[in-house]
């Protein structure tokens, strides 16, 4: 296989294919589409509306070397309408968001943001290879649909895995710059306990044990950090995990508690579409299944990017410390780009 006349000839029939990393992986991988493959790539969106997927025979090896020597993915397409939420009106809606809080139905909502980094010289490629290097324990995803839909993420969150028959899980959520003089307060630990009491209550739903749990820790990724706490447990029918994953997602982490009241007010106050953001992806095969939380991710175009980033609102929370967290979440791209 010529990689490079394969991508090559994906970008001018505008076909999907993608280059993964896994967590704590040195391999990279080239997933190219096979009708008659087994396995699947997947990319569901938050609100479960929007679902790509294709099916492929098996995952192209890359080292760090062959990877660098490929050529560069021309982006062909403009993003005309690239306004976004300006800070004045991202706050309001926190404040609005924070008055509800305090009526004492509802213990969180996660808010998002679209940012446009105005770029005409991205080189996708390159970005995925600084995400790699940058962020170790992140899956690493450049996800080509179509020639509007190229996607770059980074994300620190599994949302399952399946392997050896034992299906793990996570809580993320609480976040701070990554440094010594940043402690967790009361908000950023209440926030992670949310999705921890979450994660629980799902599990139990689905008779789910023995359960192994450890946390919560810190996860440092360099830019932020966040509390995390793991969940493990033995499953041998994989038939099984289609009902977990739907189960969990979407998580408070990225939606809310309760999930149904915060993802309404989500829907209908966010002043643009999440699309495949804070939704989820998948890898799909015989020996294993694994699902990331599509987070730190932006959609590539010839003019520059849109990238998309969040948090959880709390009654506790300061709407300009929640502005300026989304503004460290961004650089984990636009530090690449």
């Amino acid at each position: 296989m010529i990689i490079n006349d394969v991508i090559k000839d994906h970008i001018c029939s505008d076909t999907p294919f993608a280059f993964i990393r896994f967590p704590q992986e040195s391999k990279f991988y080239l997933i190219i589409p096979d009708e008659k493959g087994a396995n699947k790539y997947i990319f569901h969106s938050f609100d479960s509306s929007k679902n790509y997927e294709f099916r492929f025979s098996f995952l192209t090896p890359l080292n760090y070397s062959e990877l660098s020597e490929l050529n560069e993915i021309h982006l062909s397409e403009s993003l005309i309408d690239n306004s976004t939420i300006s800070i004045d009106n991202y706050i309001q809606l926190i404040d609005k968001a924070i008055s509800i809080l305090k009526l004492g139905n509802m213990d969180k909502i996660v808010l998002s943001r679209d940012i446009w980094i105005s770029n005409s010289s991205i080189c996708p490629l390159k970005s995925f290879r600084y995400l790699a290097d940058q962020y170790p324990n992140s899956f690493i995803h450049l996800s080509y649909w179509n020639k509007n839909e190229v996607w770059l993420g980074a994300t620190p969150e599994t949302l399952g895995s399946w392997e050896n028959s034992v299906f793990t899980t996570m809580a993320l959520a609480g976040t701070l710059p990554d440094n010594e003089s940043s402690e967790w307060q009361t908000k950023e630990k209440d926030e992670q306990q949310y999705v921890t009491d979450y994660i629980l209550k799902q599990l139990k739903k689905l008779s789910v044990k023995p359960l192994n749990i450890r946390g919560p820790e810190s996860l440092h990724l360099g830019i932020v950090k966040h509390l995390v706490t793991y969940f493990s447990f033995p499953l041998e029918d994989k038939q099984k995990i289609k009902d977990i994953i739907s189960g969990l997602h979407p998580t408070p982490a990225v939606c809310g508690l309760p999930t149904k009241e915060s993802k309404e007010f989500i829907l209908n106050e966010e002043s643009y579409s999440r699309d495949f953001y804070s939704g989820y992806i998948g890898i799909q095969t015989e020996s294993y299944e694994k699902y990331y939380v599509n987070l730190r991710c932006s959609k590539l175009y010839n003019n520059g990017a849109l990238l998309f980033v969040g948090g959880g609102i709390t009654a506790q929370s300061n709407p300009e410390k929640e502005w300026k967290e989304t503004e460290f979440k961004a650089k984990f791209i636009s530090d690449s780009l």
